[in-house]
């Protein structure tokens, strides 16, 4: 049977939809499916499109390198016309049974498709087990302790315990032995990005030009920015982890200037989102990003003057608008500090509550199902409310087990960054930042989608750690 696959493998039309689906364009024409179907409330046509891509890349490619930047986009699938958040129209789109049952099979399929591609790499001896591999072991299995022993334990902590495990190990071990880190690896995933990036300033624009009541007085309602699949720091975060890419190319491509230039426009949709915890990254990862850029890419004299012209416009329209970016900013951050005490949204209350819940069963958590008393039901029961810090979430769900593991697990990945610098790795690096910044003030990865992405992009950033001819190697040429 594995014979007989491999030579329908070989086939001239499947030739054809390989090259299709391991172009480094195909994650614009999925930007452009996406809109689409946003626009339109088809979200099960997008929940198809996504699918099917997804089982091709598995069961066709040797190196499924395009899944990593494919599966960034099915964050977007949900629409603002058929969200089920209750604060964003709460529709009912997707208790139907007929929807439900479509998108179990599409999961069904894509799962079906995964446990495949590691029979046939456990088949083939190409898993390699190195200690990155053990260190998720233990946070996976950090993770189905959760809540073990608590008053508050429940079959659901290990059902999700379970998901969690599944994201950080399974997602981990599926992608690193099936990608090809060479020179085409980063520039697949860079593109991916960009793609990514113009469907979110996209919807960005058009959420400014239709939303009722975002300007009230002048300043931004930014609670009154949402998409269906998500509210603006959802938004902050995808954008800008997007900017890394950018800049990549920019000192990767010719007349990579130009990729300079829309990452400018990249950083002013990051400041659009109005999500603070976005603005604090983008004010860490752009600076980072450019002087790589600077330092190491080409065309180093373009991309010094338009960095110049940027920051002399920027200082003069800072000088020109003063008054009002003061009172954006003023809007935007005015509720870090309530009546002389911390707030942060309701943050510090929550962490304290994390933190008693961690002190009720220290060594294991309460688990992921505690209730933090706040309003922010994504509409979906599955997702557990959490406490929007990730030492705190750890803490409180897992115990000192969960917290020990993660944090053997980040020095891991330290190490193994830190053993083969170059430009490339320190892209995925970047990349991967966002998600740990931000979620040291929200729960993003806890929550499935960024966490399938985190793992993905960890996958080929340890890929890439030995060094190898086939490896890509920094970029040397400047002019």
């Amino acid at each position: 049977m594995g014979i007989s696959f491999e030579k329908i493998k070989r086939c001239k039309v499947l030739d054809i939809i390989k090259k299709i689906i391991s172009s480094k364009f195909l994650p614009f024409a999925t930007a452009a499916v996406l809109l689409f179907c946003y626009y339109l409330g088809l979200d099960i046509v997008a929940m198809y499109y996504l699918g099917i891509v997804t089982i091709l890349i598995l069961l066709l490619l040797d190196d499924i390198t395009p899944l990593v930047s494919h599966i960034s986009f099915m964050t977007l699938v949900v629409s603002l016309k058929n969200t089920p958040s209750p604060s964003m129209g709460g529709s009912d789109y997707y208790a139907s049974t007929a929807i439900l049952a479509q998108i179990i099979i599409i999961v069904s399929l894509m799962v079906c498709s995964l446990i495949y591609r590691l029979v046939i790499c456990c088949l083939k001896k190409k898993i390699k087990i190195n200690p990155i591999f053990y260190g998720l072991c233990f946070l996976a299995f950090a993770f189905m302790l959760n809540g073990l022993f608590s008053e508050e334990y429940t079959v659901k902590d290990l059902l999700y315990g379970v998901v969690m495990a599944a994201c950080f190990l399974v997602i981990y071990v599926a992608v690193k032995d099936n990608v090809k880190t060479d020179k085409n690896c980063f520039e697949r995933i860079a593109f991916g990005f960009i793609a990514l990036s113009a469907l979110l300033i996209i919807e960005l624009i058009v959420a400014y030009a239709t939303t009722e009541n975002l300007f009230v007085d002048g300043e931004i309602n930014r609670g009154a920015l949402i998409f269906g699949w998500g509210v603006y720091n959802t938004y902050g975060l995808l954008i800008l982890m997007c900017i890394p890419a950018t800049l990549y190319l920019a000192g990767k491509m010719k007349h990579g200037y130009l990729f300079t230039l829309y990452s400018l426009l990249i950083l002013a949709a990051t400041f659009l989102s109005c999500s603070r915890q976005a603005m604090i990254g983008a004010l860490i990862i752009y600076p980072v990003s450019l002087v790589i850029l600077l330092v190491k890419g080409k065309y180093r004299i373009p991309n010094l003057c338009i960095t110049a012209a940027a920051v002399v416009a920027g200082i003069v329209l800072i000088c020109i608008f003063r008054e009002k970016f003061v009172t954006a900013f003023k809007t935007i951050f005015d509720n870090v500090v309530v009546n002389g005490e911390l707030n942060g949204s309701g943050r510090w209350r929550i962490w304290k509550e994390a933190f008693k819940y961690f002190n009720s069963s220290p060594l294991f958590g309460s688990g992921f199902y505690v209730d933090y008393n706040y309003d922010g039901s994504a509409g979906v029961t599955f997702i557990p409310m959490m406490c929007h810090n990730t030492v705190l979430q750890l803490l409180a769900s897992c115990g000192a087990v969960g917290l020990i593991a993660y944090l053997i697990h980040r020095v891991q990945t330290v190490i193994s960054f830190c053993k083969n610098v170059t430009i490339e790795r320190t892209f995925i690096a970047l990349t991967i930042l966002p998600i740990l910044l931000l979620s040291l003030l929200d729960v993003h990865i806890f929550i499935i989608f960024p966490t399938v992405i985190y793992s993905c992009l960890l996958a080929v950033l340890i890929k890439s750690e030995e060094k190898t001819p086939e490896d890509a190697g920094e970029v040397k040429d400047t002019k």
